[in-house]
C-alpha cells in the first residue's frame, strides 16, 4: 500500500512523496476488530538531500568509471530511475514505471583543439 514519506529539507520545511514500503506496519487493529491503516504520513529517516547524496555518490562513480576506459567516449549518458524509501532514503529503481524520478545525466567531454592551433 502506498504510504507518504517527509523528508526534511535544507530550509527546514519538508516535501513528501508516495513510497511503497513494506517495512511500515501495514496496519493497525481497532476495537471491535476493525483495521484500519497505519498513519499514512510517515518520517523519514534521513532529509531529503541526504538521500539524495547516495544517489549523486553513483552517479559520480559510474561517470568516473566510465570515463576512465581506455578509449573513453565522447559522449557519456546515463538514465536511471530513483525510488525514494522512507526507510533506506532514495535508491535506484529497479524499473522506470516504479520510480518518483528519472534522472538523466549527459557529459560531453571538451574537444582538444587540433594540434598547432592557435590560442
Amino acid at each position: 500500500m502506498a504510504r507518504l514519506a517527509k523528508f526534511i529539507l535544507p530550509d527546514g520545511s519538508s516535501i513528501a512523496a508516495e513510497v511503497d514500503d513494506e517495512s511500515i506496519e501495514s496496519s493497525r487493529v481497532m476495537r471491535g476488530g476493525a483495521v484500519a491503516p497505519a498513519d499514512f504520513v510517515v518520517k523519514a529517516n534521513d532529509t531529503f538531500e541526504t538521500a539524495l547524496d547516495r544517489i549523486r555518490s553513483a552517479a559520480e562513480s559510474m561517470l568516473h568509471r566510465l570515463t576512465s576506459l581506455t578509449e573513453p567516449p565522447d559522449e557519456l549518458a546515463i538514465e536511471f530511475g530513483v525510488k525514494l524509501n522512507a526507510e533506506t532514503g532514495a535508491v535506484i529503481a529497479k524499473a522506470a514505471t516504479e520510480a518518483n524520478f528519472t534522472i538523466n545525466l549527459k557529459w560531453t567531454r571538451a574537444k582538444s583543439p587540433p594540434t598547432g592551433a592557435k590560442e
